[in-house]
């Protein structure tokens, strides 16, 4: 018996031959006793008598635990201690196997990770530079069955081959009906408005609900100018305005490409799809070349 279990019996006066069923009596006794201390000693003693009660429950527990392996180990007679001592050495080489397997795959799948990490970057260094980041937002799907837009990429450049190479990605945004930012989940509008942060694109295409809330928000890109240049005239119903909330002003910030020959039949699900720029700098040229090759679209229908 180790000291501290020895100190847990003495402290309650207790036989070290005591049964369970004496030791919980006198823990329902300590309990209901507990109710009617008032001082900080009493309370204190208290504390003390129950961590007593609980070393000593854990011997307990560990008594009939080791009683139980005795028995098991019965069968092998003057050779029980061998057998016991045979199957602490088994069971601990057999964790320090599953741990060595464990490493061994983390370092086989890690390395196969970096490995195709490596080769990706390489394959990367060989493609032009990408002209623009297009982000579709809004209730949106893919149909894409590579899973990495790869589809919608290639037909996007196939429609409008000015571009070498973009980056696309989708963000679903999903509405419940009418024109309205109340009309969006909030939690899928978090996610949205930290996708954007972090992706920076240069190109919006948004269905209506996404557009009257990235709106509100201002940084669309005014494409008035480019809508006369194209000679649309100005209450054509597919374009777009949003007042802007710092001056007031009414701005042309989305034009409806739903039915031009560039956005019919993406490898998209998708309802509608209004385009905006967000005017960065470094690809403001090209975002803006793509716009007026939409407006030529529909001018020309």
């Amino acid at each position: 018996m180790n000291e501290k279990l020895k100190q847990a019996y003495e402290r309650l006066n207790l036989p070290e031959d005591v049964t369970r069923e004496e030791l919980n009596k006198r823990l329902d006794m300590h309990l209901k006793r507990r109710r009617s201390n008032s001082t900080e000693d009493e309370v204190a003693a208290y504390e003390e008598e129950f961590r007593a009660y609980k070393t000593i429950l854990d011997g307990l527990d560990q008594k009939e635990i080791q009683e139980a392996e005795d028995k098991r180990l019965e069968k092998w007679g003057a050779m029980s201690g061998v057998a016991r001592k045979s199957e602490n050495f088994f069971r601990l080489y057999k964790t320090h196997t599953i741990i060595s397997i464990i490493v061994l795959l983390v370092v086989i799948f890690g390395g196969k990770a970096l490995y195709d990490q490596w080769q990706e970057r390489k394959y990367e260094a060989t493609l032009p530079p990408v002209d623009v980041r297009i982000m579709f937002l809004g209730n949106y799907e893919s149909q894409d069955s590579s899973g990495k837009n790869e589809e919608l990429k290639q037909e996007i450049i196939k429609r409008y081959p000015a571009w070498k190479r973009v980056e696309a990605e989708i963000v679903y945004l999903p509405s419940t009906g009418g024109t309205d930012g109340g009309a969006l989940d909030m939690s899928y509008m978090q996610r949205a408005m930290a996708m954007l942060a972090a992706d920076h694109p240069d190109i919006l295409i948004m269905d209506d609900a996404t557009f009257e809330w990235i709106g509100q928000q201002s940084g669309l890109q005014n494409l008035e100018s480019f809508i006369k240049s194209a000679g649309l005239p100005l209450d054509d119903n597919r374009l777009k305005r949003m007042t802007n909330p710092e001056s007031g002003q009414e701005l042309i910030t989305g034009i409806d490409i739903t039915d031009t020959d560039f956005a019919t039949e993406l490898p998209i699900h998708s309802n509608q799809m209004i385009v905006g720029t967000l005017g960065q700098d470094d690809s403001k040229t090209k975002s803006t070349d793509f716009v007026e090759f939409l407006l030529k679209q529909i001018t020309n229908q």
